[in-house]
C-alpha cells in the first residue's frame, strides 16, 4: 500500500470536488490537521470513514486504497462496501463497550474523590493520592469524550480549549498546595505526636484557674462543675493527664472531693444551679440564651449534673455519691478507654453511646448555642466580658 500515492490522489479528488481542506474536515468532523495528514501521506483515513470518503468522491474504495481510478464491476464494488460496513459494525461494537467502561470508571473515581475529600486529613501521602486521583479522572473523562467522538467537536472550539488549559492549571495548583500543606501538617502533627501528656495528681496540683487559663479554649469549656478549690472538702484527690496538639487537647481531669453533710448539701445546691449565658453578638439588638446544667440518673452508676455530653468530642460532669458524700468532678476529651481504666466506673455505663454519629456540635453543651442564620456562639470562659462569634468549628 503506497500511502503517498493514496494522499496524492486523495488531494486530487477534493480539487475536483472544488472544495478546502477546512471544509473537508468539517463535513467529516476532523481536524484540518487530520485531512492534511491525509493528502501527504502521514496518515490513513479511519476505516470506518473509507466507505464514507469514497461515496463523498464518488469512487470505490480499492480506487481509494490503490490510490487510482479503476474499472470496478458492481459486484466487486458491493464486496468492497459490504466488507467496509463489517468492519465499521466491528469497531462500532468495541467502543460502544470502551464507552461504557469509561462512562463508569469515570463515574467511580469521581465517588472515589468525593469519599477522600469527605475524610480528608492533612498528609502528603493523602494529598498525593488526591492528586493522582483527579488525574486519573481528567484521563478517563478525556477517554469518555474521545468514544463518545464529543472530543473531536470540542477542540475546534477555542473556548473549551482555553476553559480546559484554566481548570487543568487550577487543579494542579490546588493539588500542588494541598501536597505542600499536607507535608507541613504532617511534619507538626509528627511533633504533636511526639509531644507527651502533661500530668499532674495531688490536691495540691488542682488549680481552676490554671486549668481555664490553659485549656478553656480548646476545650470549649468553662469549668463550671469545678469548684474554685477544695478549701470546704474532708479530703480530696487530684488526677489530670492532658496533652495540647495541633488542632485539639486531650485527657482527662478528675478530681474526687469527700465533703460532711453540710457541706456535700451545699456542693450539690452550687452544681444544680449552674447556667450558662450565650449571646448572639452579630445583631445590634443581640439575642441571647440560657442553657442549664442538665441531671440525669441513667447514663452513669450515679446520679450526674452534666454540663458537656460529647460536644466537641468533650464530656464534663459531675457524679454524686451520696452514701458517702462523695462528689467526683470530670472532664474527658477524645476518650482514649485504654487510659482511663483505673476510672471505668466514673464512665458511661454504655461505652458505645461515646460514639458521635455525625457532627459532635449537635451533642448536649451550656457553652454554645446555634441562633439564627446558622451562626454559632461559644460563651469565652477566659473572659466573662467578651463572646466569640462564628460558624461551627
Amino acid at each position: 500500500m503506497d500511502q503517498k500515492k493514496i494522499g496524492l490522489f486523495l488531494k486530487t479528488l477534493r480539487n475536483e470536488k472544488g472544495i478546502t481542506q477546512e471544509q473537508l474536515a468539517e463535513h467529516f468532523h476532523v481536524s484540518n490537521r487530520t485531512v492534511s495528514r491525509w493528502e501527504t501521506g502521514t496518515n490513513m483515513p479511519d476505516i470506518s470513514l473509507i466507505t464514507e470518503i469514497a461515496d463523498f468522491y464518488d469512487v470505490d474504495v480499492r480506487e481509494l486504497i490503490e490510490g487510482e481510478r479503476k474499472n470496478m464491476n458492481e459486484e466487486i464494488k458491493d464486496v468492497a462496501v459490504k466488507m467496509a460496513d463489517y468492519a465499521a459494525a466491528e469497531k462500532g461494537r468495541l467502543f460502544k463497550l470502551v464507552r461504557i467502561i469509561s462512562m463508569i470508571g469515570t463515574g467511580l473515581m469521581t465517588v472515589a474523590i468525593a469519599l477522600q475529600c469527605a475524610v480528608y486529613e492533612p498528609n502528603p501521602f493523602r494529598a498525593l493520592a488526591v492528586f493522582l486521583s483527579f488525574i486519573v479522572l481528567v484521563a478517563m473523562a478525556i477517554t469518555t469524550l474521545y468514544a463518545n467522538g464529543v472530543l473531536s467537536k470540542l477542540v475546534k472550539k477555542r473556548g473549551f480549549v482555553i476553559a480546559t488549559r484554566v481548570i487543568v492549571i487550577v487543579l494542579i495548583v490546588i493539588s500542588v498546595r494541598f501536597i505542600v500543606a499536607g507535608a507541613i501538617l504532617f511534619g507538626m502533627g509528627a511533633i504533636e505526636m511526639a509531644t507527651p501528656f502533661k500530668n499532674l495528681s495531688g490536691v495540691d496540683n488542682y488549680s481552676k484557674e490554671y486549668l481555664l487559663s490553659e485549656y478553656s479554649s480548646d476545650l470549649d469549656s468553662g469549668f463550671f462543675i469545678f469548684p474554685d478549690n477544695t478549701d470546704s472538702a474532708l479530703e480530696a484527690d487530684y488526677d489530670s493527664s492532658l496533652k495540647t496538639g495541633l488542632f485539639d487537647t486531650d485527657g482527662y481531669v478528675f478530681l474526687t472531693a469527700t465533703y460532711d453533710e453540710k457541706g456535700f448539701e451545699k456542693e450539690v445546691d452550687r452544681l444544680s444551679g449552674i447556667t450558662c449565658t450565650v449571646f448572639d453578638t452579630l445583631y445590634e439588638n443581640s439575642d441571647y440564651h440560657i442553657e442549664k446544667v442538665m441531671y440525669d440518673t441513667e447514663m452513669y452508676s450515679y446520679p450526674a449534673y452534666i454540663t458537656m455530653d460529647g460536644y466537641d468530642d468533650v464530656y464534663e460532669y459531675a457524679l454524686l455519691d451520696d452514701e458517702n458524700n462523695r462528689i467526683v468532678y470530670a472532664l474527658i476529651s477524645y476518650p482514649e478507654f485504654t487510659n482511663l481504666l483505673k476510672y471505668q466506673k466514673y464512665l458511661k455505663k454504655d461505652k458505645t453511646a461515646y460514639i458521635i454519629n455525625g457532627s459532635s456540635l449537635d451533642r448536649f453543651s451550656i457553652y454554645s448555642f446555634s441562633f439564627k442564620d446558622g451562626i454559632w456562639s461559644e460563651y469565652d470562659p477566659g473572659d466573662a466580658g467578651r463572646i466569640t462569634t462564628g460558624s461551627p468549628k
